[in-house]
């Protein structure tokens, strides 16, 4: 059945995962057995007009993070006047010899007939890829929450407990600010079927409108709760404990990517943890539009770090599925550029340099090291660049302001010279070396800073040459490599 299947549907796809046409990748529900990630995701079809409304459960599976099978669509959205019209976000377990989907049902038509518009539903299946609804079950939010938010249900099993805990986005009724009311609830049972939900929540922090597509793992002796919020940020983001009663301490950095990666949830092998969320387009696909809800898969690999932090870096699998690299040839230089070792050192204390290096592959890594001869300016990539044009973006690292983000000129604004909105914290040193990893695909950009620190973005409007630039900085580039992808080879 499964090679008949693959058979039918196999494709080589790209390792930043999209269905074909309109259609987006929303939020992953990640499985993983026998050697290969399942990825359920919430496939949004973007044209209303000749797919219908509503959202499905489509299932793509890899055994690699960077070939995917997709097997189409696996849980059916129901019709205009039944409660799962869009199939939002839940879990997959595996109870006995059958597998569940815990699911939430959405249907905006409902409120009109003062009926909820999200509750709890269940499906069942043998093999993963046929599902049989549960029209017996159902879950609604109790009455001192907002009924219209109660989503993306969560189950881990509770060794200490000896049950089930089922995490549950949701709203108090009541507070101000009304954006402050988000909470995460714990549902409880015995035999993994039938569900109460707790009077008090499992997660209250008073600070955002709702904490969507939560998860918890344990690592070592820590538990983790990862959730994803609009409120604040828009970001994925976690809160660590010792205990599953808490507290839930908030780290330094608490945050996986930047505002391009949004609804991650995670899943283990056996021997690490994956993190899988999605980058998201904008309309139209253009730079400048405002972003929207679905994009492309991207998976991180999460690392528990010495003081039980997390971070996460670049796959293997993902790494390394490029060609040779290859040493660039130098196309154009201004201002301070002079060769250093195996490299380059570019900047001064005054003004800009720029070094490039040829045109810019649809699908490349660049890999570079650098060292800060001080820890002023700025200083990074040029990517998209026509330089003759006066049009690139720029991969920006700024020293003196614990940043890292992607610009661009010319900006909407001209009069705005700020970064744009996606930008992550990094700690910079003067003397250090560091290593840059940069992953573009298509207009994905995806971008790895010591293997700690990701940060994905979208370079929609521009197609061009490559380099690297310091402005009001002395930075010695090493190393320096392109390689493109392995499949296009």
């Amino acid at each position: 059945m499964i090679t008949e299947i693959r058979k039918r549907f196999y494709k080589r796809e790209k390792m930043f995962y999209r269905p074909e046409g309109k259609a987006v990748c929303a939020d992953v529900i990640p499985f993983y057995e026998n050697g290969e990630f399942k990825l359920f995701y919430l496939k949004d079809y973007r044209d209303i007009e000749h797919c219908g409304e509503g959202c499905d459960w489509n299932l793509v599976t890899t055994r690699d993070l960077v070939h995917y099978v997709d097997h189409g669509t696996v849980l059916k959205r129901g019709a205009p006047d039944e409660q799962d019209l869009y199939v939002y976000t839940g879990c997959c377990n595996r109870f006995g010899d059958d597998y569940y989907i815990y699911y939430t049902g959405h249907n905006p038509h409902k409120q009109k007939d003062g009926e909820p518009v999200q509750k709890i539903l269940r499906a069942k299946s043998r093999d993963l890829f046929h599902w049989e609804k549960d029209a017996s079950f159902s879950m609604q939010a109790p009455a001192w929450l907002e009924a219209d938010d109660f989503r993306d249900p969560y189950i881990f099993y509770d060794d200490a407990s000896a049950g089930y805990v089922m995490l549950l986005a949701g709203r108090l009724k009541n507070g101000d600010p009304e954006n402050c009311r988000g909470v995460t609830l714990a549902a409880y049972s015995k035999d993994f079927l039938n569900w109460e939900v707790s009077d008090a929540p499992f997660f209250a922090p008073s600070a955002y409108f709702t904490h969507e597509c939560p998860d918890l793992f344990r690592m070592g002796e820590w538990w983790y709760l990862v959730f994803s919020e609009f409120t604040d940020r828009f970001v994925t983001t976690y809160r660590m404990s010792r205990s599953l009663s808490g507290p839930w301490i908030t780290p330094e950095v608490n945050t996986f990517d930047g505002h391009a990666f949004y609804a991650a949830k995670s899943v283990s092998d056996g021997k690490r943890r994956i993190l899988f969320g999605w980058n998201p387009i904008k309309e139209g696909e253009s730079d400048f539009a405002p972003w929207q809800w679905g994009g492309s898969i991207v998976a991180h690999e999460i690392v528990q770090n010495a003081d039980g932090t997390l971070s996460v870096r670049c796959p293997e699998e993902v790494r390394s599925n490029y060609g040779a690299a290859r040493i660039p040839e130098k196309t154009f230089s201004m201002g301070s550029v002079a060769r250093s070792g195996n490299g380059f050192t570019v900047g001064n204390h005054y003004g800009r340099s720029i070094l490039m290096f040829g045109e810019q592959p649809r699908r490349c890594k660049i890999e570079a090291d650098f060292i800060l001869g001080g820890e002023t300016g700025d200083f990074g990539l040029l990517l998209g660049a026509d330089l003759s044009e006066n049009r690139f973006y720029t991969l920006r690292l700024e020293p003196s302001f614990h940043r890292m983000t992607l610009d661009r000129w010319p900006r909407k604004d001209l009069f705005c010279h700020s970064p744009t909105d996606t930008e992550r914290n990094v700690r910079l040193k003067a003397g250090e070396r560091h290593r840059l990893t940069v992953l573009i695909e298509d207009s994905v950009l995806e971008v790895y800073l010591n293997d700690s620190v990701a940060m994905g973005a979208r370079m929609f409007d521009f197609r061009g040459d490559w380099g690297i630039y310091a402005m009001s900085a002395v930075v010695s580039f090493e190393n320096i490599t392109i390689s493109e992808a392995a499949d296009e080879i």
